[in-house]
């Protein structure tokens, strides 16, 4: 009996997450978003290409952007921004926000949340992975939408997917000015504001 509402509860907690999946044509790809380090830390930006990122064989995915962020400093990771947690593993977290956007860190060495669970920017949500004591501790966050394929059933080669991930380059609140973009091999020192007029 017991098995039987565990298994109820699971597929009534996979529906539900299901449900909250967002496509959408045209997202607000200027949301704000916090680097995912505690404040003070200085992190290098290095741009990945979709095999460097695990998703060389994601022929769904368009406009890739990824992005390994590396510190000597610590390994606390905190969410960019708010949202719902759909995928909690031992290495990769994914986030859903409200508007519809999704941001997926990974290369993580732990974990603290579980799927389903709300998040705010800011939240603790795991740790960085270190190879060895010499080298920087790292994390591959990417940002991303999921739109219509305006191609399916077409001879385009993304054909055969109904839907396209597009991927963006995230505006990070960092330094002194509001809104910065990475730049590949930026330094970046990170700051905890939560806002920041008058485009927040």
């Amino acid at each position: 009996m017991k098995k039987n509402l565990l298994t109820l509860a699971t597929l009534l907690c996979s529906l539900a997450l299901a449900a909250q999946t967002k496509v959408v044509e045209f997202p607000a790809t200027d949301a704000l978003y916090r680097l995912p380090f505690e404040k003070g830390t200085k992190v290098v930006a290095h741009s990945l290409s979709a095999v460097e990122a695990g998703k060389g064989r994601a022929l769904n995915t368009v406009d890739f952007c990824a992005w390994s962020l590396q510190t000597k400093s610590n390994s606390d990771i905190f969410a960019p921004r708010g949202g719902v947690v759909e995928e909690a593993t031992e290495g990769t977290l994914l986030i859903l926000h409200e508007d519809g956007l999704y941001t997926q860190l990974s290369r993580l060495e732990s974990v603290c949340v579980a799927a389903g669970d709300r998040v705010e920017k800011g939240t603790l949500v795991g740790k960085a992975s270190q190879f060895d004591e010499q080298s920087p501790r790292e994390v591959v966050m990417a940002t991303f939408y999921v739109s219509p394929n305006p191609n399916h059933g077409g001879e385009a080669l993304n054909s055969n997917y109904e839907t396209l991930m597009h991927y963006f380059n995230p505006i990070v609140a960092t330094r002194s000015k509001c809104k910065t973009q990475f730049t590949d091999g930026g330094s970046y020192t990170v700051k905890t504001r939560t806002w920041c007029w008058p485009w927040e």
